[in-house]
This record gives structure tokens, C-alpha cells and sequence, in this order.
């Protein structure tokens, strides 16, 4: 039986077996509050992100402060004592030895200059449009945090995302811009570009919308420089890289909080859905060339947009497994 405690930690020290983060998968998508919670774990350990802890103290220090809170009367209204409390116990954990560390650091006779961090965290329906310390923008998709220091030193501007963004960057070669995503890595001197990099996801993508950037990642063998309108991406499994021609609107409408189709062919239309709503879309070549749609997404719910598209469009449609398949209505 898996414990949740344990593939959080692991999922986080980036030691989850792929078995185990197809489980914590399952377990984020059973309720919304276990999304709400692990979002709050993840908040603390990326504060903590500076600290290497060992097994041996983790351990121990999770033994503590279970030992306390089993002492403890009373919990938190808001989530009963069950199995979510061990999530404050780990944000226990990360905050005990942040401050252990903290104090270590203010002993250390080598001073070093601390490095404040900040973090944009956008929930399952959010969406943002921020400003970087440089001037540079970002719109950060739902489901997504970025990670930044308050100040850039050192000649360069580095921040971390996890999730999607489209970064618009204040140019200055002085100083150039990092995108750090765990899988790839993207330098940019000025210029706009979309970054997609979802954990659970089996892939990193990078589209260049204007300008040029260079892509780098541990297992290329050559950095890789891209022009506008391309598309690289990167499997984290095959650890292979692929680079196409794409149209970017198709990877950047969701900034506008809206997509509108007149008179689209369904290959364009199956694109943007499947970005705006994080799903697979499979349909024959001649089906998406000779089908054209027009409608506009705001709101609407997978299930409420596929109803309207069933009354409006000559089209059936039929889920196999997580995958959505596309018909015609004669066949």
C-alpha cells in the first residue's frame, strides 16, 4: 500500500519511480482539496529549495513532529485530523529545517549574501499576467509556479517554472535570461517564447513566437538555437528532442482567455483544444482537412463544449481511455 507521505517526498527530491507518480496522479484527481494541499507542500519545499536534506535528518525529524502533534488537542478546523495531516506535518518538516539552516548560515564565519526568493502559484482555473524584476512579462497558466529571486545579480536573470508560461523578455544582452525547467534549459536575450512543463507530463516543450533562443538540456548533444515559429520538444523518458514548424497562435491563445474559430479546418480547431483543455485529440487526416467550425470557448467545460460541437458539427465523438476520438456522423 502506497503511502501519499512518502511519493510527496519523492515526487519532490525527484526520486518517484514513474509507478509512483502515476499514484500521486490518481490522488490529485480525486478531490480538489488534495490538489489545494500539495500545492501548499509544494509552496513550502520551494522556499526550502536551498537546502540539501539528507534522508537521515528528514526522517527524524519527521518522527518529532509527529510525536508532537500526536500531543496536540486540537487540529485545524479547516482539514480533520486523517490523512491529510501529515501534509502540515510536512510543511513542518520543511520549516523546521529551513530555520535550522537559517541559523546555521547566520553562524557560518563565511557570510554569503541571501537570496530571497519569490513564487507565482496559479490554482486549477487561474490564469496571470505578472511583472519580473527586470521588466520582463509573463503570463503564467493555471496550474503553474514560477520561481524567481527579488533582485537578478550575478549578469544574469535565471527563473524555474514548472507548469506553462509565456514569457515576453526585456531585452538586454548584458544580462541574458534562463528558463530552468528540470528538463531543458532556455537562454534568451530579448524576445517572446511559450515554455511548457507540466511534472506529471512525459514531455518539455519550448515555442519560439519572436525573436531567438537557445535551447540546452543535459542529454543534447548540441545546444540547439531556435527561429520563430518553431517548436522543440523534449521527452523526459526517451530523452530525445524533436523541432517542427508550428502556427504559435496555437500555443499562446489561452493568454487571451478565449479562443474564436470561423470557418477553421478541425486539424487547427483539434490543436487548440487540446492545449486549452490538457487532452488528446485523435481524428483520421481526412476528417480534420475537410471539417471547418466556427465558435468561440470561454468558460465552458470540456463536456458542455463537446455537446454544442455534437448538435453543430457533422462530428461524433467517443473516449477511449483518456484519449478522445473524432468520427464522422455517417460512419
Amino acid at each position: 500500500m502506497y503511502k501519499i507521505k512518502d511519493i510527496i517526498c519523492n515526487y519532490l527530491n525527484s526520486s518517484a519511480s514513474e509507478e509512483e507518480k502515476e499514484h500521486l496522479l490518481q490522488w490529485l484527481e480525486e478531490k480538489e482539496e488534495n490538489k489545494i494541499q500539495f500545492r501548499e507542500i509544494y509552496d513550502l519545499w520551494l522556499h526550502a529549495n536551498a537546502i540539501r536534506i539528507e534522508d537521515a535528518e528528514l526522517e527524524k525529524a519527521w518522527k518529532r513532529l509527529k510525536k508532537q502533534t500526536s500531543k496536540q488537542k486540537e487540529i485545524p478546523k479547516r482539514i480533520p485530523f486523517s490523512r491529510f495531516s501529515f501534509l502540515y506535518i510536512a510543511a513542518s518538516i520543511l520549516l523546521l529545517l529551513a530555520v535550522g539552516y537559517g541559523g546555521y548560515q547566520l553562524g557560518d564565519r563565511n557570510e554569503r549574501p541571501t537570496i530571497v526568493y519569490n513564487h507565482l502559484l496559479t490554482g486549477v482555473d487561474g490564469k496571470g499576467v505578472y511583472t519580473l524584476p527586470d521588466g520582463s512579462t509573463v503570463w503564467l497558466n493555471a496550474n503553474s509556479v514560477l520561481k524567481y529571486p527579488e533582485i537578478f545579480t550575478g549578469g544574469k536573470r535565471s527563473v524555474y517554472l514548472e507548469g506553462e508560461a509565456l514569457f515576453e523578455v526585456k531585452a538586454d544582452k548584458r544580462n541574458p535570461f534562463f528558463v530552468e525547467t528540470g528538463g531543458i534549459n532556455i537562454e534568451a536575450t530579448g524576445t517572446r517564447f511559450l515554455v511548457h512543463n507540466y511534472p506529471v507530463k512525459n514531455r518539455v516543450e519550448a515555442v519560439l513566437v519572436n525573436g531567438s533562443i537557445q535551447v540546452s538540456g543535459d542529454y543534447f548533444s548540441t545546444n540547439r538555437i531556435l527561429h520563430p515559429g518553431e517548436l522543440l520538444t523534449y521527452n523526459k523518458q526517451l530523452q530525445q528532442t524533436q523541432v517542427q514548424q508550428v502556427n504559435t497562435d496555437h500555443y499562446t491563445n489561452w493568454i487571451h482567455s478565449k479562443l474564436i474559430f470561423d470557418s477553421t479546418n478541425l486539424e487547427d480547431v483539434v490543436v487548440n483544444l487540446e492545449k486549452w483543455f490538457d487532452i488528446e485529440i485523435v481524428a483520421s487526416p481526412e476528417l480534420m482537412h475537410n471539417t471547418h467550425m466556427s465558435f468561440t470557448v470561454r468558460r465552458e467545460s470540456l463536456d458542455e463544449l463537446l455537446s454544442y460541437m455534437a448538435l453543430t458539427s457533422p462530428i461524433t465523438f467517443e473516449w477511449r481511455g483518456k484519449v478522445l476520438h473524432l468520427h464522422p456522423k455517417n460512419e
